[in-house]
């Protein structure tokens, strides 16, 4: 009996591909303060074992909320090509224009 239940239960956990883009980019700066904090306060204790391990798995956990933030400020493959075939769209449906013609200023006299 408790055995069925445990297979009608399945656990779902959060999936991080749900979340959207703000969400994650948020959850990536409090990842990087929580983990820069933990380094900063780690550093002070070096000469446990203890502080020295947990002070090198904070620094490993900053450098990847780091890139995790930074790449989602790239932009996306999907939208910049859309943006770049509709930039081809655009060039093939209006005709070049030609140059403005800029006035020649005098040079003044003194």
């Amino acid at each position: 009996m408790q055995n069925e239940n445990l297979i009608k239960k399945e656990l779902k956990l959060p999936s991080f591909k749900s979340w959207d883009l703000e969400t994650k980019k948020e959850a990536a700066k409090i990842g990087m303060t929580a983990s820069m904090a933990i380094v900063v306060g780690t550093s002070f204790g070096m000469k446990s074992k203890i502080m020295k391990n947990l002070h090198i798995g904070a620094g490993v956990a900053l450098v990847g909320f780091s890139l995790w933030h930074h790449m989602l400020y790239q932009p996306s493959k999907k939208r910049s090509a859309k943006m770049a075939q509709e930039a081809m769209v655009e060039s093939e449906v209006t005709p070049p224009s030609k140059p403005k013609r800029t006035r020649k200023t005098k040079p003044k006299e003194a």
